[in-house]
């Protein structure tokens, strides 16, 4: 589908050159010239994914063009988003076909109100990968990859589209999610959701496979983490507070706990709904994260 591929890109680099960040901000020309990034006023660091969804979302609304927000998040994903595709299917311009479909289709999804509300780049590996699953089903019979076909049959079949009821704990542990950094929401993303082989993650990520087993370890830790920050925040009382420690703790030694935590545990459902979380964090990330980026993800 060259067409489409031209007109992603070509429609990003015209908000780019409509109202370029350069031009408001001079002393920025040559970090944006070096990075391709605008940057957060007063901070010199670059706009998250969340900020230049927004920066869309107002430019559809005032109907003007969002200076360069669309360009911007192109660049920033295409080439993790290209080498995904690319593990999807056997020929080389299916996989650009599939790379640009899932711009295109994100960048409609945020036209309509949908779309990614936090990093965008776990969003549209869902959407190559579901695209890759409907266009091999559908006129266009692409050839997929031996390891992505393997997937496809025994993939579950539930609609991807399909909004599951989040409890506060399901929220919570979408919250925790979102604070990571990108790098580790996408080999998060990739192992726990998706369940892609270290060998295909390796390359999105760039890295071997080794290194993706090491990185997703450090990632579920700082997970972990986040999510029992999260936790202690909400807690709703000075007790809770106290055996949030104590659940992390018990976590990572593999579920042991002491008879003052499982105490607490028996009596507060808040508690233990994220001792139960954290325990099963594979199973909770499959279900919670599909209710956080990829709502909507097969348009």
């Amino acid at each position: 589908m060259p067409s489409r591929r031209a007109a992603v890109h070509h429609k990003a680099a015209d908000d780019a050159a409509a109202h370029h960040p350069a031009a408001e901000h001079p002393d920025r020309a040559a970090y944006l010239a070096h990075t391709g990034r605008p940057v957060r006023p007063g901070t010199g660091g670059p706009l998250s994914d969340q900020e230049l969804t927004q920066q869309l979302v107002a430019g559809h609304a005032s109907g003007t063009n969002s200076p360069a927000a669309g360009d911007i998040l192109f660049r920033r994903h295409h080439q993790a988003t290209l080498a995904y595709a690319r593990t999807c299917c056997r020929a080389p311009h299916d996989a650009e076909d599939l790379a640009s479909e899932a711009f295109f289709r994100t960048f409609q999804a945020v036209r309509a109100g949908g779309g990614p509300r936090g990093s965008w780049r776990p969003y549209l590996l869902t959407v190559v990968r579901h695209t890759a699953v409907e266009w091999s089903a559908g006129e266009r019979q692409i050839l997929l990859t031996p390891d992505f076909e393997c997937w496809r049959q025994h993939a579950p079949t539930a609609d991807p589209q399909q909004h599951l009821v989040a409890g506060e704990d399901r929220r919570m542990l979408i919250r925790s999610f979102r604070r990571l950094p990108e790098r580790w929401q996408t080999v998060l993303w990739l192992t726990l959701v998706e369940d892609d082989s270290p060998h295909r993650v390796a390359a999105v990520l760039g890295i071997s496979p080794s290194g993706v087993t090491s990185l997703a370890f450090r990632a579920r830790e700082g997970l972990r983490e986040s999510y029992l920050q999260a936790h202690l925040e909400s807690a709703r009382n000075d007790r809770c507070r106290h055996f949030s420690a104590m659940i992390g703790a018990s976590v990572r030694r593999g579920g042991g706990r002491g008879h003052a935590l499982a105490r607490h545990l028996a009596e507060c459902a808040f508690c233990a709904r994220a001792y139960n979380e954290l325990l099963g964090l594979n199973a909770a990330m499959r279900t919670a994260s599909r209710t956080a980026a990829p709502a909507g993800a097969r348009s």
